[in-house]
């Protein structure tokens, strides 16, 4: 007699071991203990800690603690950072975008000539002679994209040919002086000028930085740059015009640098040719040395704005322990150098460990049904 197979034949000649689907391996998430924790926080906002460190011990060390903690020194540092880190901010759009502009610091220089020389020269309203300085930047910050994207030289390379000839115009129009004469004392009050205990221009520097900050990081446009970043071919196959947004980011780093320019000389009350190709460094340094908080290994607004007022602040100690003046000169290249090693290893993607399962395990193949 042939027995036909039935479920629960087949059930029943399937051992108990064998019936059992096997589920996928699940691994607990991990509990970090209070030391994984606080060298996480470390980690993240490492570069806050060590502004605040840098506070610490230049307020409490007997060779600078009685000048440092003064409030007109505080004051000082927010006033005169806040050209740089303006400057800063506008290099911030081509480097998410995978350019860098060299010519950032001579833009910022040019500028204050320009807005200078329109109110020495042509007696220009004081308005007018600021859009005149933002817009100056602006150009050059086109010329610069034209250039990269239409005939496709590195950036590195135009930057620094733009800033060579800048540097030359600058001198050739100014003869090597200072314009002074003829800028409105107005721009140069809200220039040195307090309100609420804080410069005015700081306040320009959180509007500025909002801005940025929402560009990119809240905009499709800021987002197409990052993508251009970190993969200009595929974002081509996506449908990004890349050309036309790298052309963008050049001209607005152009007019933020104009701005910077146009704050210079607020600050200074004169157009310096000599003063402004003196910023790129440090805003390059202070941009990558801010990818080592907030975003690890990225370029953000909130990291270059603590990097700018730590570098500031530790500059500003040693001078006033009385170190040489080549100190400074000698920190801010080596924490430039500091800071595109530590943003090359922060941006290193983490290697997993291999998980104990790929997938749930498939059951095995019931016997063949016995026959009687």
């Amino acid at each position: 007699m042939t027995t036909t197979p039935t479920p629960e034949n087949v059930t029943e000649a399937v051992p108990a071991q064998r019936t059992q689907t096997a589920s996928p391996v699940r691994q607990a998430p991990a509990r970090r203990g209070p030391g994984a924790f606080v060298g996480h926080l470390l980690r993240q906002y490492s570069l806050v800690a060590l502004l605040l460190a840098s506070l610490v011990f230049y307020g409490t060390w007997s060779e600078t603690a009685e000048v440092f903690n003064q409030a007109a020194n505080f004051q000082n540092i927010a006033g005169s950072q806040s050209v740089l880190a303006v400057l800063t901010l506008g290099l911030l759009i081509p480097m998410i975008s995978g350019n860098l502009d060299l010519s950032i610091g001579s833009i910022a220089g040019l500028s204050s000539i320009a807005a200078a020389g329109a109110y020495a020269d042509a007696g220009v309203p004081l308005f007018v002679g600021v859009l005149f300085g933002i817009l100056m930047g602006a150009v050059v910050g086109l010329v610069n994209g034209l250039v990269v994207t239409r005939f496709g030289i590195d950036s590195f390379i135009v930057t620094l040919g733009t800033a060579s000839l800048i540097l030359g115009g600058v001198n050739w129009y100014s003869k090597g002086n200072s314009i002074i004469q003829g800028i409105p004392q107005e721009i140069i009050t809200f220039g040195g000028g307090l309100t609420l205990g804080i410069p005015n221009l700081v306040y320009v520097l959180a509007a500025t930085a909002f801005a940025v900050w929402y560009l990119l990081e809240q905009t499709p446009y800021g987002r197409n740059l990052h993508a251009i970043g970190s993969n200009k071919a595929a974002s081509r196959l996506v449908g990004i015009r890349v050309e036309r947004d790298t052309c963008v980011a050049f001209v607005l780093s152009g007019a933020i640098a104009g701005l910077a320019g146009v704050l210079l000389l607020a600050r200074s009350g004169a157009g310096n040719p000599q003063v402004g190709s003196a910023f790129t460094l440090t805003a390059i340094a202070a941009a990558f040395l801010g990818a080592a908080s907030f975003k690890l290994g990225k370029l953000n607004v909130l990291g270059s704005l603590v990097a700018i007022f730590f570098l500031a602040v530790n500059i500003t100690g040693l001078q006033f322990a009385g170190v040489a003046n080549w100190i400074s000169d000698v920190f801010t290249g080596l924490s430039l150098v500091l800071a595109v090693a530590f943003a090359g290893i922060l941006s290193r993607p983490k290697k997993h460990k291999a998980a104990v399962s790929d997938g749930p395990v498939a059951p095995a193949p019931p016997p063949e049904p016995s026959r009687a």
